[in-house]
């Protein structure tokens, strides 16, 4: 008797240890929670005081590391050193010359309160000086500047940064670099640089560039491009395989934290979020679906991404804690029939999905997400017919336009007017008749008011107009 009831204050402290270590640790994931929660507060907070310093006059941005602050009139001010809170975060603002008229801002908090309850959260954005009238051409006609040829070399996804634009392609070289401060004549630079395998999706934050290769041992990779004309493999920060062989195939960036989406696999994850400050690169988590990430966009913390999951063509996951990565209330939007999301992008209230060519379906479907993030509809959503697979989207960033690169064999370009579209009207202005092969790829540059493709044979410059 004496055994048994011994054996039951055992049993019994244990449980209670056990109960009470759950709801310790319970506790300190809802701390940890709001250390991150506030850390994003204030990181945002110092970006919007800068933008309201642009407002006031884009001149006070001036280059360097400072603190924020609210000045004696009022208004806020650049200082010295950055500012730490009453509650112990402590914040700072780097500011970048990004252009004649943008700056690249970096904001970040951190704080340090014990028992694990540390950490670091890190906000960036281009601010530009809106006051310089900058026109936006008439892209209801549109007409080729500039194009460089390669017969063969099947370029892909394309991103623009300044006077240089960076090009994937399906061949070995992987990626081009193209001077194109004279639109008419992009002109190849850094010649010799190869990524010795094919290149998909990338993007730039900064003077990184990420990209994703077919190389089964580095599919993600991170390059300092703050001398595009001399870019060399030398350039090289860092690097990362992802589970399986050649899966990798689109990218996102939020928060300092990195996203790659993969196709699917039976096994391994589709989704991955790594910390990526100045490019360096470390696995944060990762999240298994029934369906591959084609293609994904970052907006207001959460990755809009195009699926190949049959039952939710459209993805939404949340991204606010990258090293905890689940699904949105809702999770996605199945439309019908099984073609795949290939494209996406969100502009707004509104996000565009893209999809696989389908004799029975439009490729290309508008939604509104004013009152949910994932789409509840109704409104809409509303369909628009690509007659083709709707390779990539890109948004004027005033939603006044939306350039679609399409498999279409007469319209690899088509630029479509998203409220026309929404207003159940015609919504295809214009479309542009490529000699060089289906478009994979396109970037909207608001600053040069041009359009980049990425066809199987070229890299091309559209612009408004005839």
């Amino acid at each position: 008797m004496m055994l048994d009831a011994l054996l039951g204050v055992v049993v019994f402290g244990l449980f209670i240890i056990a109960v009470g270590s759950s709801l310790l640790f319970s506790q300190r994931g809802f701390l940890a929670s709001g250390d991150h929660m506030r850390g994003a507060f204030l990181a945002e907070q110092s970006l919007e005081a800068l933008r309201t310093m642009r407002d006031q006059d884009f001149s006070l941005l001036t280059e360097g590391d400072h603190g924020v602050r609210v000045g004696l009139g009022g208004t806020w001010e650049l200082t010295e050193s950055g500012a730490t809170t009453s509650d112990g975060y402590a914040s700072h603002v780097t500011i970048a010359a990004s252009g004649a008229d943008t700056v690249f801002a970096v904001a970040q908090t951190a704080w340090n309160h014990g028992m694990g309850r540390s950490g670091s959260v890190v906000l960036t954005t281009e601010i530009t000086n809106w006051r310089k009238v900058q026109p936006i051409g008439d892209w209801s006609d549109v007409s080729s500047q500039g194009a460089y040829t390669d017969i063969g070399v099947l370029f892909n996804k394309v991103i623009v940064k300044g006077n240089y634009a960076f090009v994937t392609s399906g061949n070995t070289t992987g990626l081009y670099v193209f001077d194109i401060s004279n639109l008419s004549n992009p002109v190849r630079t850094a010649n010799s640089f190869s990524l010795g395998a094919a290149g998909y999706d990338l993007l730039a934050v900064g003077d990184v560039l990420y990209v994703l290769t077919s190389d089964a041992s580095s599919e993600l990779r991170s390059y300092n491009i703050s001398s595009p004309s001399t870019f060399s493999s030398a350039d090289l920060i860092d690097q990362e395989g992802i589970p399986a062989d050649d899966r990798a195939r689109s990218l996102g960036y939020f928060n300092g934290a990195l996203f790659v989406g993969a196709s699917e696999d039976g096994l391994a994850a589709e989704l991955y979020s790594f910390s990526a400050s100045g490019g360096v690169l470390a696995l944060l988590d990762s999240m298994n679906n029934a369906g591959g990430f084609m293609d994904i966009e970052v907006h207001q913390a959460y990755i809009y991404a195009g699926s190949t999951q049959d039952v939710a063509e459209l993805r939404v996951v949340d991204a606010f804690d990258p090293a905890n990565l689940t699904d949105a209330p809702g999770v996605g939007y199945n439309l019908t029939d099984v073609h795949d999301g290939s494209a996406i992008a969100v502009f707004g209230t509104a996000a565009l999905l893209g999809r696989l060519d389908g004799t029975s379906i439009e490729e290309l479907i508008l939604f509104d997400i004013s009152e949910s993030v994932v789409p509840s509809p109704p409104p809409g959503p509303w369909y628009y017919e690509v007659g083709g697979n709707a390779s990539d989207i890109a948004v004027e960033p005033g939603g006044r336009y939306v350039f679609l690169a399409a498999s279409h064999p007469d319209k690899e370009l088509q630029v479509i007017d998203p409220h026309r579209l929404s207003g159940g009207l015609p919504a295809e202005l214009t479309y542009y008749d490529s000699p060089n092969g289906a478009a994979s790829g396109i970037f909207y540059d608001m600053l040069k008011d041009r359009v980049f493709l990425a066809t199987n044979d070229a890299f091309e410059i559209i612009q408004p107009g005839p």
